[in-house]
């Protein structure tokens, strides 16, 4: 059961990938890459949207769930977190993230095992 649903994630993430590059490729072959600055508001909701982001790829880490990809996500959105200006590439990036978090199905598997972890504690 757990090979089945570790080869489904792997399967999600595959094709994740796969559209995302088709989609750049499309934007460069459009001639659409320049950035985009986005708004203050904007601005402001990309900024908690990657803190949202960081928050749940470090809870992920330090609790073992998607270990193959939690420490390279929390890399990933801590880098893009420095960024000085924000654009709509950047707003982009962080939708598939989010998305990327619904299509695995993280939230359950993060509970569980904060949960479990609680309980240790409490036992200790």
């Amino acid at each position: 059961m757990l090979t089945m649903a570790l080869q489904r994630r792997r399967g999600i993430l595959k094709s994740t990938d796969e559209e995302n590059a088709a989609e750049e490729a499309k934007l460069r072959m459009e001639g659409q890459t320049e950035a985009i600055e986005l708004n203050q508001e904007e601005s402001e909701d990309l900024l908690f949207k990657q803190a949202w982001l960081m928050y749940f790829w470090r809870i992920a880490k330090n609790h073992e769930v998607e270990e193959d990809m939690a420490d390279e996500r929390l890399q990933f959105w801590i880098n893009q977190s420095t960024k000085t200006t924000a654009t709509l590439h950047d707003a982009v990036d962080v939708e598939r993230g989010l998305m990327e978090l619904r299509k695995l199905s993280m939230a359950d598997d993060l509970t569980r095992s904060i949960t479990r972890w609680e309980c240790h504690q409490y036992r200790k």
